[in-house]
């Protein structure tokens, strides 16, 4: 006795012997409705259903609903209303599973939601996305952030993702190639990138946030392009691609080097202290080594992410261990098919918590990524006697895991809120003498004085400051040249601590007037409590 042949089977032999008999297809047509949506379309391709929609009236209606059958058929509305609108949600349901099971949609997620037309919004499976179809097109992104829309039906979203779809997945010649369930298209990865590129689009465009340094970095970013045949070619056609391709679609790394004498701002940002640099840019896919792949690369090329096309993970090689296993995992947490995108999600966060400014005095412009007041969490504020001191830290793993700490302090205007006249506070000018920290981590506590602040005797007055450097321990001084006469609104200087979690806090010595002016009141300014603290779940 032969085993039963699946559902699908036969399915699949009813729609195709109703395109040869016409009886067939007469007996097909005196079906219920919910007889061939819920027993016969489910087990055939979403294809199939565009072939099935032509041998009747009836089958364009159940595929397409009551109205649009009507209207494209050219029959008249002789349908109960009723009886209309169950035709509807039959087409509505059909097409409903074809993005589930096509592009991956959650229809019930998205249903506990709500996606009542008169609430003015609808599911994700409603919003979808025009691609560029020119595959030789290298000015114009594949895809834009701009090409979002919602539209006012499932099957009309299909439509536009099978696009995408076929843009992605066939050669030159037009023919389709087969890629594993991890590297197909993922229709919420794809609206995921959207709303992450848009965000760091707007960061950029935003002059208070980031003045002419966000334009800067926008002018480097190279135009989105489909990454589904060459990687395919590369012999990558089973990996973990979904996310990865959603995530280069929009955006496919940045121009790197100097442009017109400067070096280009990456879009990851960096810090400074003593000889170290670290300043990442957003890379186009570059192969380092088997399935491993380049994706961020830092200024100095001491520091890579890299994607595991076969495992779907990020990890940060250094120098010394790249071509081996990954100094640290870049995401911690969560499944793996997914985890470039959270990564970069997660950047896109942040960058509203970040400043601007330069990594070194005199040096180029960055996105800071030391946490700014912005991200009051992770960052300490307070002012005393009108001088304002800023505090936060990193943790950078490729110098040993230590924490990089950075100070910012500055006279405020009069403009701004706790200043104090020359009268209230007592002195014009006031001058760096001394530091005291208590650092506290792995329920131990360490104490740190010294003259200055790694060489510096920063002279601070209203809006401005004089970074005064002293090579004889204070006796004398020399102004460090800023280049091009450029200062920036604080002066900051970054040192790094090593053990566990923890905390820091402290205080600056100043004295009033400067430190050769003969005599002047010596007063504490307070450092704030600022955390140390491990990522808890994404390196960069």
């Amino acid at each position: 006795e032969q085993p039963p042949a699946p559902a699908g089977t036969y399915a699949i032999y009813l729609l195709r012997m109703s395109k040869l008999s016409t009886p067939l297809s007469a007996s097909l047509d005196a079906l219920p409705n919910a007889i061939v949506t819920a027993s016969i379309l489910p087990f055939v391709t979403s294809t199939d259903w565009l072939n099935f929609r032509l041998q009747s009236r009836k089958f364009y209606e159940i595929v397409h609903g009551h109205d649009v059958g009507a209207a494209l058929q050219g029959f008249g509305d002789d349908v109960g209303a009723t009886q209309q609108q169950n035709e509807d949600e039959e087409s509505k349901a059909l097409w409903c599973l074809a993005l589930v099971r096509d592009y991956r949609f959650d229809y019930r997620f998205e249903h506990q939601k709500g996606d009542e037309e008169d609430d003015g919004c609808r599911p994700l499976m409603y919003q979808t996305m025009r691609c560029n179809p020119d595959p030789d097109d290298e000015i114009n992104p594949f895809l834009s952030t701009s090409n979002v829309f919602t539209v006012s039906t499932a099957f009309i979203s299909w439509k536009h993702w099978r696009k995408i779809d076929i843009c992605l997945h066939h050669d030159e010649h037009g023919q389709q190639f087969d890629v594993s369930p991890s590297a197909q298209l993922v229709g919420p990865y794809f609206l995921r990138a959207a709303h992450l590129w848009r965000k760091i689009e707007q960061f950029c465009s935003d002059e208070s946030l980031t003045g002419d340094l966000g334009p800067m970095i926008q002018s480097t970013l190279h135009p989105g392009v489909r990454f589904g045949r060459s990687l395919v070619e590369e012999g990558y056609q089973d990996g973990k691609l979904s996310a990865f391709k959603a995530v280069y679609s929009f955006y496919a790394g940045q121009s790197l080097g100097d442009r017109d004498g400067m070096v280009l701002p990456g879009l990851f940002g960096g810090y400074n202290v003593y000889d170290h640099l670290s300043h990442s840019c957003w890379s186009s896919p570059e192969v380092l080594t088997g399935s491993k792949v380049v994706v961020t690369k830092d200024v100095n090329d001491l520091k890579l992410t890299v994607f595991d096309v076969e495992s779907g993970d990020l990890g940060i090689y250094f120098r010394s261990t790249r071509s081996r296993t990954p100094g640290t995992k870049a995401v911690r947490y969560g499944n793996s098919d997914d985890q470039i995108l959270r990564w970069f999600e997660n950047h896109a966060n942040l960058l509203q918590k970040y400043s601007v400014g330069r990594l070194t005095p005199g040096g180029f412009k960055s996105i800071l990524r030391y946490p700014s007041l912005n991200d009051p969490t992770n960052c300490s504020h307070a002012v005393t006697r009108g001088v304002e001191v800023v505090a936060s830290s990193i943790y950078a793993v490729e110098i040993g895991g230590m924490f990089v700490f950075s100070i910012r302090m500055r006279m405020l205007r009069p403009e701004e809120p706790d200043y104090m006249s020359p009268e209230e506070r007592g002195f014009d000018t006031c001058q760096l003498v001394s530091r005291y920290w208590r650092i506290t981590h792995g329920g131990e506590v360490e104490e740190v004085r010294g003259a200055g602040v790694v060489g510096y005797y920063p002279l601070l007055r209203e809006g401005d400051h004089e970074s005064l450097v002293s090579d004889d321990g204070g006796r004398t001084f020399h102004e460090e040249d800023s280049g091009e006469g450029i200062r920036e609104k604080y002066f900051s200087y970054q040192s790094c601590t090593d053990g566990g979690e923890g905390s820091m806090e402290g205080y600056l010595q100043f004295k009033a007037g400067s430190i050769l002016g003969g005599a002047g009141e010596v007063f504490d300014v307070r450092v704030a409590p600022f955390p140390l603290k491990f990522p808890q779940c994404y390196q960069y």
